[in-house]
């Protein structure tokens, strides 16, 4: 087998779970991959194919002024850039997508290897305690479910989010045989369970519910619905969650 051949490459690119997106000399988009086409909204890759990552990734600043081509750092940058970035691209409907991002220059090319994830944005208290003074588990597990989709929601933001201690949070659960972490992943694959049925791809669904690895998905699902996701997409006809 050939390691250094294109078509590897390729390849692995398709393959991986992360978002990636291979740059030409010219700045040109070369390839990009399910994961990141699922990121910024774009339901068909072959269609940004050859179109200018400068201005398909950010073609404006996320406060709406003008992001030249000449100040951009991916499409410009001299060989890699190995400490990661934050940013906020832009995704098909103008909508601003904070991410973290690193660049790798192939050896042998000038062909550049963008690899992103999405990233949590400044946490904010969405939730608030009742009259009584506490929060209540009904209250936080209704944000779970209209937020699960977020891949940063984890049980130390949502205690954030309620205005909470973890611990405060984790005993409200406890108080319900649960915990802040099972309930989000329980959101997330149901979630999840309703695109499959819809049709929708295995990678693009898990990117869609929150998972960052489409592998913790495949895993996850199958535990909880006693088949993989590829069945559900198949055959829509099962059950929730065991």
């Amino acid at each position: 087998m050939n390691l250094n051949s294109p078509g590897l490459l390729h390849s692995v690119i398709e393959a991986a779970p992360v978002p990636l997106w291979l740059i030409e000399p010219d700045g040109s988009v070369a390839l990009v991959n399910e994961a990141a086409a699922t990121v910024l909204g774009y339901p068909q890759r072959r269609g940004l194919i050859g179109r200018s990552s400068h201005q398909t990734l950010h073609p404006r600043r996320a406060d709406g002024s003008p992001y030249p081509g000449h100040s951009c750092l991916i499409v410009n940058a001299v060989g890699s850039v190995q400490r990661s970035h934050t940013e906020e691209f832009i995704d098909r409907r103008g909508r601003t997508v904070p991410v973290r991002w690193r660049l790798r220059e192939l050896p042998d090319s000038q062909f550049k290897l963008l690899s992103f994830t999405p990233r949590a944005t400044q946490p904010q208290q969405l939730l608030g305690p009742t009259s009584g003074g506490k929060v209540t588990f009904d209250q936080i597990r209704s944000y779970i479910e209209s937020h699960c989709a977020d891949p940063a929601l984890d049980p130390q933001q949502l205690a954030e989010r309620a205005g909470v201690s973890l611990r405060t949070l984790q005993s409200v659960f406890s108080a319900h045989d649960t915990s802040p972490a099972v309930e989000i992943r329980r959101a997330r694959l149901l979630y999840g369970h309703g695109l499959l049925q819809e049709g929708r791809g295995v990678t693009e669904t898990a990117h869609a519910c929150g998972f960052r690895d489409v592998s913790t998905f495949r895993r996850a699902y199958r535990q909880a619905f006693r088949r993989p996701p590829s069945a559900t997409k198949a055959d829509p006809g099962s059950g929730g969650p065991q």
